[in-house]
């Protein structure tokens, strides 16, 4: 009898599919997490990146002579700063650690027609920009005395269209008057996955947003002096004849 249940061979087709499909399904299960998250990180970077610009650009500043100066770094909830600090946290349940954020802002400053005109692909516009780069760990934002983005990236970002880093300046954008604002925001993080399981290396992700100044007007400029990265010449008076720039 015994003999005989050993030369059974029913089921056995199904064992071999089970011990086989082990090394198949596994790995594309994983495959699969792997890709969600990826794309899941990648999500959650842009709504990061956005969600900063937009915090940066409701961020109720004083404003003296028509100059209104931002706070780089202190615990005021005021600062580029505490800005940063709330974005990490609304990175979570993804790890922040590593991550970089770059924050500034673009003023267009004189133009050949002072406020009144359109200054597209004019020779004679110039920018303002100001620029403060923050490391992360944990949930704490550090200043990183870098410039991620750059003067003529950030410039680049601001006026062309569509947005773009690398874009031509000048040719339309979130800015295309003087003294209109704007804030772009880059957020960099190495990819928080299963490392060596499907992907070889852990990919670092970037995303870059930006959006107009909420208090931007006619008569308003921008400035951060304390700033890592100011080009602003302080004091700037953007007015309605544009002359008030020393």
């Amino acid at each position: 009898m015994a003999s005989g249940l050993f030369r059974d061979r029913r089921g056995v087709a199904a064992v071999e599919f089970a011990l086989l499909s082990t090394f198949i399904f596994v790995p594309l299960i994983i495959g699969l997490v792997e890709i969600l998250t990826l794309f899941r990180s990648e999500a959650k970077l842009a709504t990061m990146a956005a969600d900063t610009a937009e915090m940066v650009s409701i961020e109720a500043q004083s404003t003296t002579n028509n100059v209104t100066n931002v706070l780089a770094t202190s615990t005021a909830a005021t600062s580029l700063q505490d800005v940063c600090h709330g974005a990490v946290l609304g990175l979570q349940p993804l790890p922040a650690t590593g991550m970089t954020l770059d924050i500034a802002g673009v003023t267009m400053e004189s133009g050949p027609n002072g406020t009144t005109g359109k200054n597209v692909n004019s020779a004679a516009v110039t920018y303002d920009v100001w620029e403060q780069d923050f490391t992360v760990s944990g949930t704490t934002c550090t200043p990183s005395g870098a410039s991620g983005i750059g003067a003529s990236a950030a410039e680049a970002y601001a006026t062309s269209s569509p947005p773009s880093l690398t874009g031509t300046p000048g040719t339309s954008g979130l800015i295309e008057y003087p003294c209109d604002n704007a804030i772009v925001v880059q957020a960099s993080m190495v990819y928080p996955g299963m490392i060596g399981l499907v992907l070889p290396s852990r990919p670092t992700l970037t995303q870059v947003s930006g959006t107009r100044w909420r208090y931007a007007s006619p008569s308003g400029e921008i400035e951060c002096t304390a700033c890592s990265l100011s080009t602003v010449q302080s004091p700037q008076l953007c007015n309605t004849t544009n002359t008030g720039n020393n």
